[in-house]
């Protein structure tokens, strides 16, 4: 007969057993952990961040090398492409919004134009940039309201002009009055204006900077939607003013923007004024279209019906541009999560098959905000999203912080005996379960959770590939040992990595995927909460 505490210890034993196998039998390890080679990822590692490959920036040829070459070791690892076209290429189509910075305003009698992107910006920074070349006279319409009430347009002629107006706000006459959706602009063009400048209100004037920021970056590339859409340019071109832009067009009409402020706060009536002074608008904007890819393959499963159903392993391999000639490696960002991939997509191929399948994602556009993964999770998943099981992504694992180092860089890298966890319990607590207890069954790491906190300022629960399996409700966990001075620098070398701890740490990977892939069971999503999402790039 078993004693109470003897008993005790063999039922908890039992419940792990059946959380690790999902309710259906044993889940030994893999027999082949051990092949998980530190000679082998070097080896694809010093490839990878060499300076042939120039960093790897989404868009360049050195990133297209480095797909070529993780491509060449799947299809020899004897993996099969899951892109559309049976290749391992999923081809993405970036689009660079180019020729805003040649946009100018140019006032008669000004020194210099006005510079898109400095003194004045488009009104919706993501529309399409018009073209346009006009030149013409100003009016000035106050608030630019065109109603029963009060009438900005009553006594002046704005066919075929320029129209200049306040961005924000309405005269007192109009309280409480519920006005349709872009009333200013539409007002405008039904008194035949073929443009309008738009004077910052005090809130815009003061953030100027931060917007005019804003509206630069929509220039970078971003990747165009697979169902095209209609474009965005808007009825009637519309700039936002800068400060000091608004200042140097109001002196056409003898005012200043702060009378216009003052005016603004009382809703106070502004006079509509017609001017001689004509303005020239020279808008152009064009597309670019280039192309990067992510690189996926499958290893199809070994049970006739659970190979339906996929383990996804990823890492982003895209790192940043070279500026002139200096290079960024990115060995640890992440080459390190890439080579750890690779050399799990061998030894998942070389050992035992699992009963699931292995699906490979080498994400690229990550540095440009998760948007490989984002394509393959949003717009053509080469699998069904609902046959994924779960995703096990791996970005910067190479580094440790050693017991000396006082630089405060590197003050939250983990030591060589440590790596954070994000994410492993935020859709599972049997993912959760099944983590914690092959770590104590295997490498023994210290499983560090301070950045899966939600409350962590860095949220980087947020900022990685795993971010556009996790919002569709797929377990993930994210595996990654600390940001560090090197972080998205040129001193990013492979002579900087500890891959002891990086082969402990792919070891402790596959081992759980392993065991992910093998269960008969999926994971019960008992803890998914959808969240809202921060900043989506490191």
């Amino acid at each position: 007969m078993l004693t109470p505490s003897l008993a005790s210890r063999r039922l908890s034993a039992v419940l792990a057993l059946l959380v690790l196998t999902g309710f259906g039998g044993s889940s030994p390890l893999p027999a082949n952990l051990d092949a998980v080679s530190g000679t082998q990822l070097k080896r694809h590692l010093s490839f990878l961040a060499s300076a042939e490959l120039g960093g790897r920036y989404t868009l360049s040829a050195g990133n297209r090398i480095a797909a070529r070459y993780l491509a060449s070791q799947l299809e020899a690892f004897g993996y099969r492409g899951a892109a559309a076209d049976g290749s391992f290429f999923q081809k993405i189509p970036f689009v660079t919004r180019t020729g805003g910075q040649d946009s100018t305003v140019t006032l008669d009698g000004a020194p210099e134009p006005f510079v898109h992107g400095e003194d004045f910006i488009l009104r919706d920074p993501a529309a399409t940039l018009p073209k346009l070349s006009l030149k013409a006279e100003l009016v000035f319409v106050g608030y630019g309201v065109a109603h029963p009430r009060t009438n900005a347009y009553a006594n002046v002629n704005v066919e075929g002009r320029i129209v200049v107006c306040l961005a924000s706000g309405t005269p007192s006459a109009l309280a409480g009055e519920a006005l349709p959706e872009n009333w200013r602009e539409q007002a405008a063009i039904e008194h035949g204006a073929r443009a309008m400048l738009l004077l910052p209100d005090e809130k815009l004037a003061e953030g100027w900077t931060q917007a005019a920021a804003y509206a630069r970056r929509q220039s970078r590339p971003r990747v165009r939607p697979k169902t095209a859409t209609p474009t965005n340019a808007p009825a009637l071109p519309t700039f936002l003013l800068s400060p000091a832009a608004a200042e140097a067009t109001l002196s056409g009409f003898g005012m200043t923007l702060k009378q216009i402020h003052e005016a603004a706060k009382t809703g106070a009536e502004l006079p509509s004024v017609a001017s001689s002074r004509q303005a020239a608008i020279h808008a152009v904007e064009n597309e670019k279209v280039e192309y990067s890819q992510n690189v996926v393959g499958i290893l199809d499963g070994g049970d006739a019906e659970l190979k339906r159903e996929y383990v996804v392993l990823s890492a982003h391999y895209d790192h940043l541009p070279a500026q002139g000639e200096t290079i960024f490696p990115g060995a640890d960002d992440d080459g390190s999560g890439t080579a750890a991939t690779l050399e799990l997509a061998r030894v998942f191929a070389e050992g035992p098959r699992p009963k699931r399948s292995i699906l490979i994602l080498f994400n690229t556009g990550e540095e440009m905000g998760l948007l490989g993964s984002g394509y393959f999770a949003d717009q053509e998943p080469l699998v069904p999203l609902e046959a994924i099981v779960a995703n096990f992504n791996i970005d910067m694992i190479g580094r440790s912080r050693a017991a000396d180092d006082a630089q405060r860089e590197n003050a939250a890298l983990a030591d060589r005996n440590g790596v954070f966890l994000i994410g492993p319990d935020k859709h599972s607590s049997q993912l959760f379960e099944l983590s914690k207890q092959t770590n104590d069954e295997t490498v023994q790491l210290r499983l560090d959770y301070t950045y899966n906190d939600e409350s962590h300022p860095l949220r980087l629960f947020y900022r990685s590939d795993h971010w556009n399996f996790a919002k569709h409700g797929i377990p993930i966990i994210f595996y990654f040992t600390g940001l560090h001075a090197d972080y998205h620098r040129p001193t990013d070398t492979v002579d900087k990595i500890d891959f002891e701890k990086m082969t402990r740490i792919t070891k402790l990977i596959y081992a759980t995927a392993w065991r992910t892939a093998n269960r008969e069971r999926r994971f019960e999503l008992d803890v998914w909460k959808r969240p809202k999402p921060a900043s989506s790039s490191r």
